[in-house]
């Protein structure tokens, strides 16, 4: 018996012994393939599949643990060369300068956010 191929853009999991998926794929396979190779049709909101995604996204790469840190202290360089005319700011491409003034826009709303009292010693709504 032929089967139809899951549509386009399905995801197929394989489970383990106790029904956990260990597998996802987006991998075009006839519903008679993937059935033979372990694989069956799953939607994306299936908890199995939130689950799996969470697990997976959790397991971090040594590197990207230090990329926010390291961010912090090109952007303190950046600064610093700045500051004392070794470089214009204009001189970074474009897209350099985006990404440093939105960063900074972000800091600066964050540290206006979390400013519980203002120097005088009044509150300050939040």
């Amino acid at each position: 018996m032929t089967h139809p191929p899951p549509p386009a853009g399905t995801l197929l999991c394989r489970r383990n012994a106790e029904g956990r998926i260990v597998a996802l794929t987006r991998q075009t396979l006839s519903a008679q393939d993937a059935l033979a190779a372990g694989w069956e049709a799953v939607h994306a909101a299936d908890p199995g599949v939130q689950a799996f995604v969470r697990e997976v996204s959790s397991q971090t790469n040594p590197l990207s643990q230090t990329d926010a840190g390291l961010a912090r202290v090109l952007e303190d360089l950046i600064d610093v060369l700045i500051n004392r005319g070794l470089i214009q700011f204009t001189d970074l491409p474009a897209a350099a300068q985006a990404k440093l003034l939105d960063r900074r826009q972000t800091r600066a709303s964050l540290a206006n956010r979390l400013e519980l009292l203002a120097d005088d010693g009044d509150s300050v709504p939040l």
